[in-house]
């Protein structure tokens, strides 16, 4: 019964990972649909919509449109940062899950006479949905961190990355059924990508409303003095009497180490600085760093382009091609969830660098291959092109490599880095290093999403970047990142070198 309702608890919280899957899947397929390119100034409705992508306006426009959610996720996670504190973890997510749905609302009904009117109105749309994804990236893992017991921390923190991974697959999938029910329609209806934008506020809402049914943070309760409150909750999150031994004990270690932290004092930010913490902080942000350098979410966001520059038809990229990887997505993030508690968080992270680098260096290698036995240049691809054997073997072949890729993300940096970042700060000062390790996380998101679309004209060259920082990642993991399994989170100082005579420093 305790496990059910811990789980129940974590995927509830984690529709909030859902929310950004789905905006990562539906913009990747929203951005090549004909009707939107039309509205949006990327196209007209008299051209050729299969070679447009190469002019510098269409470049610009993508990269804005989707840069600016990211842009919006980094103020997010910032703000929450100092917030979350003060909010409480249910607050944080149910302010988050607002202003998702409004900014999904806001994209879905542009409505002005301009181009640029237009591209400004769903940038802000992206914007302020980015912002509620923000401080949902930091509040969601921190409250499932904070909820869960020790032995099945791992496990359900990576429930967030989870549902990131279904809210992509079931975006590409509604988009399939979008693209395939509005086949054939006019090039200035938009209702298609109307439809697919809007979408996204039911699962917002959907999580505004859960979240009266789950209880607020046990520890975060007690670090603000509400200790019969938390007594309270940590017994429904047990599902036990609140006098029963396992809850008492529970209890007392979370009270024996709220007390410990007030004797060192109240945490300002310039605690970040303290040795012990500082080393911890640090780890956070670089291990978001490389999340990003990985090059996930640029395979994400553009993975319909890169498979139409693969030679695959663009009806099949942008379906098929987007629906497997997705699939493959999810299916690779269930095994990081079982080997979490086993083989634990370094071993996972290093293996999940150097196979990333193995299959990035083959996508250069196939996608190179590729080029070379084609008739004409890649960039003048037309759509019914007949593909050479040849090349068509070796586009097979990167394709395997990307969704190979895909899986060794998802089974290893997916999960872990949220898992890692969510345990390992103090209890008085996680909401403030978590929120600018999240930042790190969102700021190298925004900036490869804005440069990426200039990077297509490298070809297969582009993933040099990525198959290099994939054995960066795996080598500092290996050199500076410590473990964390079968650690509570009151015992993350003796991880990390915190000692007693740091804390009577801090103290006095």
């Amino acid at each position: 019964m305790v496990q059910w309702y811990s789980w129940f608890v974590s995927f509830t919280a984690a529709l909030g990972g859902f929310l950004f899957g789905y905006e990562v899947g539906i913009i990747n397929s929203v951005l090549e649909m004909d009707q939107f390119r039309v509205f949006f100034g990327m196209s007209d409705l008299g051209s050729d919509m299969t070679t447009l992508t190469d002019t510098a306006s269409a470049k610009d426009y993508k990269a804005q449109i989707t840069s600016f959610f990211l842009l919006g996720c980094i103020p997010g996670a910032l703000f929450i940062a100092v917030a979350a504190d003060y909010l409480g973890r249910k607050k944080s997510i149910w302010l988050g899950s607002l202003l998702f749905s409004v900014g999904a609302l806001i994209q879905s009904l542009v409505a002005a006479e301009s181009v640029p009117a237009r591209v400004h109105t769903i940038m802000a749309g992206r914007f302020i949905g980015g912002s509620g994804v923000g401080i949902l990236s930091m509040s969601v893992p921190l409250y499932i961190a904070e909820m869960a017991p020790t032995d099945m921390r791992g496990r359900l923190t990576s429930v967030q990355q989870l549902m990131i991974t279904i809210g992509i697959a079931v975006a590409s999938i509604i988009n399939a059924i979008i693209i395939g029910a509005f086949d054939g329609a006019p090039k200035d209806d938009n209702k298609p990508w109307r439809l697919a934008l809007g979408i996204q506020a039911g699962p917002g809402f959907l999580l505004f409303l859960m979240l009266f049914f789950l209880p607020e943070s046990p520890r975060w309760l007690m670090f603000r003095d509400r200790e019969s409150d938390a007594l309270t909750a940590l017994a429904k999150l047990r599902q036990s009497e609140q006098a029963s031994p396992a809850v008492q004990a529970e209890y007392k270690e979370y009270k024996d180490s709220i007390e410990a932290e007030r004797q060192i004092g109240t945490a300002s930010w310039s605690e970040l600085r303290r040795p012990g913490i500082f080393n911890r902080l640090v780890l956070g942000v670089v291990l978001q760093f490389f999340q990003q350098w990985t090059g996930i979410n640029a395979v994400m966001y553009y993975s319909s382009s890169l498979f139409i520059g693969m030679g695959i038809p663009k009806a099949t990229a942008t379906t098929v091609n987007v629906v497997v990887q997705a699939l493959v997505n999810v299916l690779f993030t269930l095994p990081g969830m079982y080997l979490i508690e086993r083989a634990g968080r370094k071993k996972l992270l290093v293996w999940g660098g150097l196979g990333m680098a193995a299959f990035m260096w083959g996508l250069v290698l196939f996608v190179n291959l590729f080029a070379s036995n084609l008739p004409v240049a890649v960039a003048d691809i037309k759509e019914g092109m007949e593909i050479p054997g040849n090349a068509k073997t070796f586009s097979i072949l990167a394709a395997i490599c990307m969704y190979c890729y895909v899986a060794c993300f998802a089974s290893t940096w997916g999960p872990v880095v949220w898992v890692y970042q969510s345990e390992i700060f103090p209890l008085r000062i996680r909401g403030k290093g978590t929120g600018i390790a999240t930042a790190s996380n969102w700021i190298n998101n925004f900036i490869l999403s804005y440069v990426w679309p200039y990077a297509e004209a490298l070809g297969a060259n582009q993933y040099i970047v990525f198959g290099t920082t994939g054995l960066a990642m795996a080598a500092f993991v290996q050199f500076f990142v410590p473990e964390t399994k079968g650690k509570s989170l009151e015992h993350m100082d003796e991880v990390f070198g915190f000692t007693s005579n740091e804390a009577a420093d801090l103290k006095a």
